[in-house]
């Protein structure tokens, strides 16, 4: 009784805290993400490690075993599994139900500094904290060109992609890397007596940067580092397996053919019947999956015009058609509720009366939007339809 004593007593107060409400309410509605389905971070942490020219076994020998060894014992973790595959290893971590995050995440970047008998040719392991993304609209570009050319063009659209207000990542599908092959002639290797083994071992020797120490000078240290060969066919075919005591060399290119070929299709991208490369586009945690893709699409328009006449934009996917719909249902159900309200009160009381009452129904979603956004939730198909639910 006393809120409403106090109400009755002080209507100007009163007006003015709906008026601030009002306010704080419209300008927090603006200021949140609105997005398909909110972040989900997952219990889980990946570790990734890249130890260059490294076959698998050595990967999983001298890198993975190095990292579970560390970890192994802890009671926060549930299930370890790695992948170790050439050059790279990954290891994921799957945490207990309650396990506190970001206690986790420090005392593992603590476990992974103390490893010390990693290979100095391995990079530091990154340890990143997996969540569940769900993407805003995915590019396609599609034509009868070269694969090379098209997997080049997609290339360049998604470094502009990448600097489009509110996009995160850009993930590719159906592209392919170029690679260098080395296809040794058996009969010239048994004709100079080479071993495929020192074939290998002369390519993983001189394709890498190696660091040479450093020399102390008056200007200061010179930090030195031993130049790998170039990645290219002419250079690499210039690699010396052998040499005599009268100075003769065995180059690469008199026992190998080396050539560049693009690798093995892993992903294949098509749209409207022709070859393509497709693009997802991610939004940041603070961008609005409407604007993204609103700023995508005009971006696309925009890159009709300067890709070769032979190349096609498309896009697909775009979830903001739904967040979109979802809004408009909630709007219009607001509009039938208070509607219906003002109907049912202004028949059995007076109009004063039921437009006050009826008041009631925007300002109660104005300070739940408020408490929303002040907590760090977004506009999702979730908190929408708990909206629709509170609306019935």
């Amino acid at each position: 009784m006393g809120i409403i004593r106090f109400s009755i007593a002080n209507p100007l107060m009163v007006n003015l805290m709906l008026a601030i409400i009002a306010i704080i309410g419209i300008f927090s509605w603006m200021a949140m993400p609105q997005e398909m389905f909110p972040n989900i971070e997952l219990d889980q942490v990946s570790i990734t490690a890249n130890f260059e020219g490294a076959s698998p076994e050595e990967v999983e020998r001298q890198v993975t075993l190095s990292i579970e060894q560390e970890f192994d014992g802890l009671a926060d973790i549930d299930v370890m599994a790695s992948t170790s595959s050439e050059g790279r290893t990954s290891i994921l971590l799957k945490l207990k139900p309650g396990t506190d995050m970001d206690d986790f995440v420090r005392e593992a970047d603590a476990l992974l500094d103390r490893i010390i008998d990693l290979p100095d040719e391995v990079d530091k392991p990154q340890l990143t904290r997996i969540e569940s993304r769900f993407p805003v609209i995915s590019m396609a570009l599609y034509g009868e060109i070269s694969r090379g050319h098209l997997y080049a063009l997609a290339e360049q659209v998604k470094r502009q992609l990448m600097q489009v207000p509110g996009v995160a990542s850009v993930g590719v599908a159906g592209d392919r890397e170029w690679e260098l092959w080395v296809v040794v002639d058996p009969e010239q290797l048994a004709a100079t007596k080479v071993p495929l083994a020192q074939v290998i071992r002369a390519l993983r020797d001189n394709l890498r940067d190696l660091p040479g120490g450093s020399i102390k000078a008056a200007e200061g240290d010179i930090l030195l580092r031993g130049k790998g060969v170039e990645p290219n066919p002419e250079a690499i075919s210039k690699v010396v397996l052998r040499t005599s005591k009268e100075g003769g060399q065995l180059l690469l290119g008199q026992v190998a053919h080396v050539e560049r070929r693009l690798e093995e299709a892993r992903t294949l991208g098509r749209f409207n019947g022709k070859p393509s490369v497709n693009l997802t586009v991610n939004k940041t945690a603070e961008g609005s999956t409407i604007e993204v893709s609103h700023q995508v699409r005009r971006f696309a328009e925009e890159l009709k015009g300067e890709l070769p006449t032979a190349v096609g934009v498309g896009l697909f996917s775009d979830t903001s058609v739904y967040v979109k719909t979802r809004l408009d249902t909630v709007k219009s159900s607001g509009m039938v509720g208070l509607a219906l309200v003002l109907l049912s009160l202004y028949l059995f009381l007076n109009g004063r009366v039921a437009l006050i009452t009826a008041l009631g129904i925007p300002v109660s979603f104005l300070v739940a939007i408020i408490l929303i956004n002040y907590f760090g939730y977004t506009i999702n198909m979730i908190s929408l339809f708990a909206f629709l639910i509170a609306l019935g």
